[in-house]
């Protein structure tokens, strides 16, 4: 008699990081234990079709997904409907940590430390738009699609005749743009967080980018050393695990998540984002920083099922 769970790994979809999705599904479809589960494969494809009777065969939904359309509560409002289970964070916090806009906001409400920001839409004229962001952010400063992860569509810039051309950048992305303060030559750290009610907080771990900017491609295809090593004293490392916690929280992760922060040079802990569904891969910092919290990749898909809500 089988008694394996179904497990949909559900990847793909219409959003910029589809390739990425397929590189996380492929790997966690590789490493779980196919002694507890059985894998259903649902693939998304770039319209956003995919066979729906397929859900009706599962026990869990896996969301190996990433970016807008899949990340941003939709696709967990789908599941949701059809009393699905899945992993990660529910549909208001996927909703809130897409939207750089509304998570820096809930950042700040939460008592956090984040770089000055403005957010515009894609209907105000671009000078109005420069003319904005070097009176209220100055420079150098990021300009990003306000929903979008994997670094797409981000520009840093140093002086405002490349402003212009980051805009434009930004909104073939999305109709919202971010432009954020720049923190000078920042360490920057990321922590993983596991759990519903009770959590498993990792140690800090180190993207060791020489502060170059943390692309698309370099996330993905020619990736920055990191370090699970930090160097931090305890003090700092437990304001860190705080804030982490702290944002967690406010934002009504649950499941899991990786927080990144910014430190300036003057250790001062700027929150930077939430990623609610971080990259899955055996080498992504997520699954690096529980590995070093004590949680093998196979035994952490196998948690990350166990959480799913």
């Amino acid at each position: 008699m089988n008694n394996k769970q179904k497990i949909g790994i559900i990847y793909g979809g219409n959003s910029p990081e589809h390739e990425v999705s397929k590189m996380t599904a492929q790997s966690i479809i590789q490493n779980i234990d196919t002694a507890k589960f059985e894998t259903i494969e649902i693939f998304i494809d770039h319209e956003d079709n995919f066979d729906s009777q397929l859900l009706e065969n599962i026990d869990v939904a896996f969301l190996a997904v990433h970016g807008p359309n899949c990340e941003d509560g939709k696709l967990q409002q789908l599941l949701e409907d059809r009393k699905i289970k899945y992993t990660g964070p529910k549909v208001l916090a996927s909703r809130i940590n897409m939207d750089k806009i509304l998570m820096h906001d809930a950042f700040k409400e939460a008592g956090l430390n984040v770089v000055r920001y403005y957010g515009f839409d894609k209907n105000e004229k671009c000078s109005a738009i420069v003319e904005s962001a070097i009176a209220n952010i100055g420079l150098p400063c990021f300009v990003k699609p306000n929903n979008a992860g994997s670094s797409i569509g981000v520009s840093k810039v140093e002086n405002q005749s490349d402003l212009i051309n980051a805009i434009n950048e930004a909104f073939k992305f999305d109709d919202k743009i971010i432009v954020e303060s720049a923190v000078k030559n920042p360490r920057e750290i990321e922590v993983g967080i596991l759990g519903n009610d009770e959590l498993i907080i990792s140690e800090p771990g180190e993207i060791l980018s020489d502060g170059k900017v943390y692309s698309y491609d370099t996330k993905y295809f020619q990736p920055f050393k990191t370090s699970i090593s930090t160097n931090l004293n305890p003090e700092k490392i437990n304001e860190i695990k705080n804030h982490a916690e702290k944002a967690y929280r406010s934002t009504a992760c649950t499941g899991y998540s990786r927080i990144d922060f910014l430190l300036d040079q003057n250790n001062k802990v700027y929150i930077n984002e939430i990623n609610t569904l971080p990259g899955f891969t055996k080498t992504s910092m997520f699954p690096n920083l529980m590995q070093n919290s004590g949680l093998k990749y196979k035994d952490l898909i196998t948690k990350i099922i166990e959480l799913a809500q």
